[in-house]
């Protein structure tokens, strides 16, 4: 089996890390972590063996998730480049960061997979947006969309629709979260309970979602299902149009994507 190691293991890193143990690609006597501030309650919670360093982790591991923020990326990169050799595999999840720019920051030759995952990787219901560079050999493809596969939605992608991802998938949970809250606010105004407010709103999302998935059909056509003639729903939707609803949203996902552009340059 092949040994699978963690630097970095914040909310992105731990989500991978939980995807990795409950997809089974490898046993968890086979997966290391290195985490400067919680090495080891990471080890303890999950029952993974815990590196003292990057190094070491790098030395023992034949597939690398680097799950550091982008501001330490490149010196962590520096750290690990004089060991990591080109048979094993470093997978990014850096906004910003490219194939090319980590390809110089360790070596030409190195195997590297750019990944965008996203929040809901925690409960196993998350996407994972994925794209090698040229060094990946057909073995090395099929495992990794096979275990991306295990742990959530995963979409094989061109490098450079990466900044689109951020905003459909990336980011896009902190709007939902900030929908869920404003959505409860209003019921709670009506005299709801919050947290019978918080059950009904979340498992709504959860279902219109799979709806979405599952029947192919146009989010408007499903939108038009629930607005009966001068109903309930229409009015809301009504007022909704009135003040930008979906511009606004439209303007949020642009300037994410853009925030992102620019974090690469």
């Amino acid at each position: 089996m092949k040994k699978i190691g963690f630097i970095g293991c914040g909310n992105m890193g731990e989500a991978f890390l939980k995807g990795v143990i409950s997809s089974k690609v490898t046993s968890n006597d086979n997966i290391y972590i290195f985490d400067t501030m919680k090495n080891e309650i990471i080890s303890e919670k999950y029952g993974v063996n815990c590196c003292q360093n990057e190094n070491d982790l790098t030395n023992i591991c034949d597939i690398v998730f680097l799950a550091v923020k982008p501001n330490v990326y490149f010196e962590v990169l520096d750290k690990i480049k004089s060991n990591f050799s080109k048979d094993k595999i470093l997978i990014s999840m850096a906004p910003g960061i490219t194939l090319e720019a980590m390809e110089k920051a360790l070596n030409t030759h190195n195997k590297i997979v750019r990944t965008m995952p996203n929040l809901p990787l925690m409960v196993q219901e998350g996407c994972i947006a994925y794209s090698f560079n040229e060094h990946l050999d057909d073995e090395d493809k099929s495992f990794m969309k096979n275990m991306f596969e295990k742990i959530g939605l995963a979409i094989e992608i061109k490098e450079y629709l990466f900044d689109a991802v951020v905003g459909a998938s990336g980011s896009s949970p902190a709007f939902m979260f900030m929908f869920i809250e404003a959505l409860a606010d209003g019921v709670v105004y009506s005299g709801l309970s919050r947290s019978d407010a918080y059950k009904l709103i979340g498992q709504t999302m959860i279902g219109c979602g799979k709806m979405f998935l599952e029947n192919g059909k146009h989010p408007g056509e499903l939108k038009d299902n629930v607005c009966s003639p001068g109903g309930t729903t229409i009015e809301g939707v009504r007022y909704l149009e009135e003040n930008n609803f979906r511009g606004s949203i439209i303007k949020a996902v642009i300037e994410t994507i853009n925030k992102s552009k620019n974090m690469g340059k």
